[in-house]
């Protein structure tokens, strides 16, 4: 078996002829960016848009208005929900420590009178 022999590359410009340069590169008409980000106006907004809707939290003022006990267990697997989507917890411990604070409230106030 025979090694094939390999093509000689000869300049296609004869010997008197200067070789034309390399082209410069183009410049760049943009804003240089190497972080690889989108370019928007508020990133932070970005950031949730892929996110999945949080819970809604009205389930867990019925709740704490009905009986207080089945609000916090509403208030605590929305919460957690939430959290497996990207969203806050604390707006269904907020609703739930609302509601119970008025609650009392209105309890004591009709009390008293």
């Amino acid at each position: 078996m025979t090694a094939p022999i390999p093509y000689a590359q000869y300049p296609t410009n004869p010997p008197w002829v200067t070789p034309e340069p390399d082209p410069e590169p183009a410049a760049a008409t943009g804003p240089h960016t190497d972080h690889g980000r989108l370019l928007v106006r508020f990133p932070e907004e970005m950031a949730r848009a892929a996110r999945p809707q949080a819970p809604a939290w009205a389930p867990v003022v019925f709740w704490t208005l009905l009986l207080g006990l089945p609000g916090v267990v509403s208030a605590f697997r929305r919460g957690a929900e939430a959290h497996r989507g990207g969203n806050e917890r604390y707006p269904y411990w907020l609703a739930f420590g609302t509601v119970l604070t008025a609650a009392v409230v209105a309890f004591l106030a009709l009390r008293t009178t």
